[in-house]
C-alpha cells in the first residue's frame, strides 16, 4: 500500500470514528481564507488558501465545546513554478467561548490531530507526503445573527513538525440542536 493510500486510510478512520459523535453535534461549520507558511516552510511556500468544516459539541452547560475538523489548503512554491505543497488533515478541537451564545463575543480553541504534507512537481511528475502529529491554536469571534446561524472569524496556527502556518479564516455556523 502506497503512502498516500495509507494517509487516506488513517484520515478516513478518524472520520468515522467522529460520525456517531457528529449525529449529537450541537454546531456545524464550514469556513475558508488564507494560509500564510512560516518558519522553513515559509522559506520557499507562498500564501495560499484554507478551507476547514467541522462540528462542536456543548460540554454540559460550560462555555466549552468540543469536536472534530477536517482541512484542506494549498500552497504554491516561490522557488520552482508549478511545485505546491497541500496540507489537509483532521483534528479533534476544544473550544472556549469567553463571549455568550446571543452577543459577538470572543472564542479560543486548541487542537490536535493528523496533518499530512503532500508536496508535488509538475516537473518530475511526482511528489511525496508524510503524515505527522498536527496541533492548532487560535483566537476568534463569533458574530451571531439571531436563530442558530453565525459568522466567525478567526486567527489559528497550525503545525507539524515539518509544517507551520497561520490562517486568516472566516465562515459560517449553524445550530443543529
Amino acid at each position: 500500500m502506497t503512502k498516500r493510500s495509507l494517509d487516506l486510510a488513517g484520515a478516513a478512520l478518524i472520520l468515522l470514528l467522529a460520525l456517531p459523535a457528529a449525529t449529537v453535534a450541537q454546531s456545524v461549520y464550514a469556513g475558508f481564507g488564507a494560509s500564510v507558511p512560516v518558519g522553513d516552510f515559509g522559506d520557499f511556500a507562498d500564501t495560499g488558501w484554507l478551507a476547514v468544516a467541522g462540528f462542536g459539541i456543548p460540554v454540559g452547560d460550560a462555555p466549552i465545546q468540543v469536536g472534530a475538523e477536517g482541512f484542506y489548503g494549498q500552497n504554491n512554491h516561490s522557488d520552482v513554478e508549478g511545485d505546491k505543497t497541500n496540507p489537509y488533515g483532521v483534528m479533534g478541537t476544544v473550544l472556549y467561548n469567553v463571549g455568550s451564545d446571543d452577543s459577538i463575543g470572543p472564542y479560543l480553541f486548541g487542537g490536535a490531530g493528523l496533518l499530512v504534507h503532500k508536496f508535488s512537481t509538475e516537473a518530475t511528475e511526482g511528489g511525496a507526503s508524510e503524515s505527522q502529529f498536527g496541533y492548532q491554536a487560535g483566537i476568534g469571534l463569533d458574530i451571531p445573527f439571531g436563530g442558530s446561524v453565525a459568522a466567525w472569524v478567526e486567527a489559528r496556527y497550525m503545525g507539524s513538525k515539518d509544517t507551520d502556518f497561520v490562517g486568516f479564516l472566516g465562515g459560517l455556523s449553524v445550530g443543529i440542536g
